[in-house]
């Protein structure tokens, strides 16, 4: 009995020895478990956790992908290089993030949703990015830097819708001949009232804008932009042959040459059919009847007449002021136009995400880890308790041990006393 006693313990002598320092043990598996906790929550964990989330995208012709300027909307745009470093520059929080080497690495991806729409597969808008974890100091940090993506994609949006402009270029409209500025106000014109026609068609015409309806903004460009006075402006153009005041004079030689050799060629033709034998009719020439000709050449030589005497100063003055005030209240509607495209695009242009945070994958829950460092930690610190009473206690006994052995024969009281 006493050799196996010496050999080992028994367990109820191990729990007693555990019991004897539990509080340490305890404070070990604490300790043990926090330190586990620690390293997997700033270490281990980040460098396998993603964090991702889920959001829909609309604004005005999404469906379309484009946008507001014409230009082709790509969703995979979002998390190019050049828009994360926007986003990384939008805010203090994403300094340390570096966005080249997530591009880089494919630390960051985004996916579309489609639907089958007639038999084609159509992008419904929503969308998903996903990013590595391990670029983030937290949750926190990395749903905002998510959020920042998508809040990056409704600012570009709104920045090409600012940027389109309906108007005429000033530059453009006054160096440009009467004929041309007609031409191009009359394009303005047809613009602007099909864009007003498309906002319609999307979203009816009560739709208000700023306290007013589409269809009231439509009829105000109708009305200002008349049809009529641009047609009574084409008509007074194609009679008085106008032309601009540094024109005029060059204007009024050529036409003085023209109608000088109209007259002689009409002299001419004259002579011509006077010298036809009687009997020949009108007398046909290979461009056709001489008293033809003769007609077209005195119609045009009146036409002359007429745009020469309209060629004056006053007259011209008069007209440009027409095609001014014309090209001032299609300026209007056009900034009218943008006003309510602009308001549109704010109102319509939304991101909706399906959670408010960021879900994570990857990892190992921290509970878990917790609960496991407790266990690992007690556990270790149990034997370590267990090794050390152990040793003190062979010591005790070896000593009690020593002090019943009988004294050596040496070391015997002498008896010659």
């Amino acid at each position: 009995m006493e050799r196996q006693y010496e050999e080992g313990l028994t367990a109820g002598e191990l729990g007693r020895m555990i019991v004897k320092r539990l509080w340490i043990v305890i404070l070990a598996a604490i300790a043990v478990a926090a330190l586990l906790t620690a390293a997997f929550a700033f270490v281990i964990n980040p460098l396998g956790r993603d964090y991702s989330m889920e959001f829909y995208l609309t604004y005005p012709g999404s469906d379309t992908l484009k946008y507001p300027d014409g230009s082709s909307f790509s969703y995979r745009e979002l998390i190019s290089p050049e828009a994360l470093a926007s986003v990384k520059a939008s805010d203090e929080r994403f300094g340390s993030i570096d966005t080249v080497a997530m591009v880089e690495k494919d630390d960051i991806s985004i996916t579309a949703e489609y639907a089958a729409v007639g038999g084609e597969y159509m992008l419904t808008g929503n969308y998903t990015i996903a990013v590595a974890g391990k670029y983030f100091s937290s949750r926190d940090t990395a749903q905002a830097f998510i959020r920042g993506i998508a809040r990056q994609a409704v600012e570009n949006v709104m920045e090409k819708a600012s940027a389109i402009d309906y108007s005429i270029d000033e530059g453009v409209f006054s160096e440009a001949s009467f004929e041309d500025k007609l031409s191009l106000l009359e394009g303005e014109r047809e613009s602007i009232l099909t864009a007003y026609d498309e906002w319609i068609e999307e979203y009816r015409a009560s739709y208000s804008v700023g306290g007013k309806s589409l269809s009231d903004y439509r009829a105000e460009a109708a009305v200002s932009c008349g049809a009529g006075e641009l047609c009574s402006l084409r008509e007074e153009l194609e009679s008085c042959g106008y032309v601009s005041l540094e024109e005029m004079d060059v204007r009024l030689e050529e036409l003085e040459r023209e109608y000088k050799l109209n007259e002689e060629k009409i002299a001419a033709l004259r002579e011509t059919l006077d010298s036809l034998p009687e009997g020949s009719g009108t007398g046909i020439s290979a461009d056709g009847s001489v008293a033809q000709m003769i007609a077209e050449l005195v119609v045009r030589n009146v036409q002359i007449k007429n745009e020469m005497s309209a060629l004056n100063e006053t007259d011209i003055t008069a007209f440009e002021g027409k095609v001014q005030k014309m090209y001032a209240s299609m300026q209007t509607a056009a900034e009218n136009l943008k006003s309510v495209t602009v308001a549109l695009y704010e109102r319509e242009a939304t991101v909706h995400f399906a959670t408010y945070r960021a879900v994570i994958s990857g990892g190992i829950s921290l509970a878990v880890v917790a609960a496991a460092g407790f266990i690992l930690g007690f556990l270790i610190a149990s034997v370590v308790v267990c090794r050390v009473e152990y040793g003190r206690q062979k010591k005790r006994e070896e000593k009690e041990a020593g002090d019943r052995l009988p004294p050596a024969p040496w070391e015997k009281p002498s008896q010659d006393a």
